[in-house]
C-alpha cells in the first residue's frame, strides 16, 4: 500500500474509534444499558447455539466491551504513529499519552451523561486495553523485524 496513503488511513481510523468511544460515552444509562443487554443476549446465544453451558453477566460483557474499543484504539495509535514517523520504541510516549488521556475524557463525558456515572476502575480498564494493543503492535514488528532479517541474512 503506498505510504502516504496508509499514514491516512490508519489516522482515519484512529479518529472514528475515539469518535465511536465518545458516542457511546454520550448515551445516556437507559441507551447504554439497551446496547449492553442486546450484545449480552446475542452473545449468550451464539455461547449457546456451539453447545457451551455458559452465560456472560451485563457487567462482564460491559467490561470486555471497555476493553475491546480500547485494545482497537491502542492497535490503531501504534499504526498510526508508526505511519508518520516510521520509527517504533522511540515514539511510545505519544500513544501511551493518548491511551491514557481518551479514557479520562471518555470517563468525564460520562459524568454529564442522564443515568450514566463515572469510574477510575474504568480509566484503569481502559488503559489496559489501549496498552495491549500498543504493546501487540509492538510485538508483531519485533517478529517481522526478525523475519526480514533472517531472510535477508540468507540471501
Amino acid at each position: 500500500m503506498q505510504k502516504n496513503l496508509k499514514k491516512w488511513i490508519y489516522l482515519t481510523i484512529t479518529i472514528l474509534i475515539v469518535a465511536f468511544i465518545f458516542y457511546n460515552s454520550i448515551q445516556n444509562g437507559e441507551s447504554s444499558s439497551e446496547a449492553s443487554t442486546f450484545v449480552l443476549n446475542f452473545v449468550n446465544d451464539l455461547i449457546a447455539s456451539i453447545g457451551l453451558k455458559i452465560k456472560l453477566s451485563g457487567h462482564f460483557i460491559r467490561k470486555l466491551a471497555h476493553f475491546i474499543e480500547f485494545f482497537a484504539l491502542g492497535v490503531f495509535l501504534m499504526l498510526t504513529f508508526k505511519a508518520f514517523t516510521n520509527k517504533l520504541f522511540s515514539i511510545l510516549g505519544f500513544p501511551m499519552f493518548f491511551a491514557i488521556f481518551i479514557p479520562v475524557i471518555d470517563e468525564f463525558i460520562q459524568i454529564y451523561s442522564p443515568g450514566r456515572s463515572s469510574s477510575v476502575k474504568d480509566v484503569l480498564l481502559d488503559f489496559c486495553g489501549a496498552f495491549v494493543g500498543i504493546l501487540f503492535i509492538c510485538i508483531c514488528f519485533v517478529i517481522k523485524n526478525k523475519y526480514k532479517f533472517k531472510k535477508i541474512k540468507k540471501i
